[in-house]
């Protein structure tokens, strides 16, 4: 089994590398739960600039409306009279117009804020996945390295025990007493094929690398789609000029830099997952072959 003392290489080499991609873990959680709690800071300018509603007092309201029939009017010039009232309910209708597109604007605005902060709910997603993969991986190299760890003690006690029943199997024949001593027989300890599988160990932590990769791409491209977001945002905010000024504020010195510190944490744990390296294809097949091939061979 001389395959298993290049599986325990394998293995030493990429502890440093597994050390730092735990770090990178932490690093990478740390930033993303920054940019989470950046992204519902929007919590405090949506409420901040809620509009208030109008008052209006019943009293005001006919004056509101243009008074084409009362006897109260003067009566010297009614013709002159009805144009400045027309005049007046004119600016009064676009008043009303440009309040109600302003306060449609704040609201389309508020919407697209709200979208940005619900987006957050996601980083909580990939970082669990993340966290996830990355300790499976660990798991299934420390299995990597106890399986044959294992199947070098037990082959090397094997070898022994056999050795030993060939020594005591000779010395009965030797000094010719087999009807004295029973010699040592029956004892099957051969290695079950396949009961023991480094390659399905490994084939494991291949699959939870692959996962563990696409999800740092997925939780990428998710960053790459949050910063396109907020820049939709900055520009929905030129139109409502009361809210313009602190939504720049909050994208440009909070969102913004927390999202782009998120993504090159990211990169770098990605970085560390690639740099894994697998092991080498004569080596796997001689992995595969200890799965099926007769005890005595192995």
């Amino acid at each position: 089994m001389a395959f298993l003392a290049k599986v325990g290489a394998w293995v030493a080499t990429n502890l440093p590398t597994f050390l730092k991609m735990t770090k990178g873990v932490a690093k990478f959680v740390h930033s993303a739960a920054e940019a989470g709690e950046a992204l519902l800071e929007g919590r405090k300018i949506v409420g901040s600039d809620a509009p208030s509603p109008k008052k209006q007092s019943k009293s005001d309201t006919s004056d509101d409306r243009p008074d084409f029939v009362s006897s109260k009017k003067s009566q010297t010039d009614p013709v002159a009279d009805l144009v400045v009232r027309v005049d007046e309910s004119k600016k009064q209708l676009a008043k009303i117009e440009r309040d109600n597109e302003i306060d449609h604007k704040r609201i389309a605005l508020q919407i697209d804020i709200m979208e940005l902060m619900i987006s957050a709910q996601t980083f909580e997603r990939f970082t669990n996945n993340i966290n996830l993969h990355a300790a499976n991986l660990q798991t299934h190299l420390y299995t990597i390295k106890n399986t044959a760890g294992l199947l070098d003690d037990v082959n090397r006690q094997r070898v022994a025990v056999k050795a030993l029943m060939q020594t005591v199997n000779h010395m009965i024949n030797v000094l010719n007493i087999e009807g004295e001593v029973q010699k040592i027989s029956g004892i099957d300890i051969n290695i079950r094929q396949g009961a023991i599988s480094i390659a399905d160990s490994y084939r494991a932590f291949e699959a939870t690398r692959d996962l563990l990769v696409d999800e740092i791409d997925a939780y990428s491209t998710s960053i790459e789609d949050q910063l396109a977001r907020a820049d939709r945002v900055r520009q929905s905010a030129r139109s409502a000029p009361s809210m313009s000024g602190t939504v720049s504020t909050w994208l440009e010195r909070s969102v913004e830099p927390k999202l782009f510190a998120a993504k090159k944490a990211a990169e770098e744990l990605r970085g560390d997952v690639t740099m894994i390296p697998r092991i080498e294809a004569s080596l796997r097949r001689e992995l595969l072959k200890s799965d099926f091939a007769p005890p005595e061979d192995i």
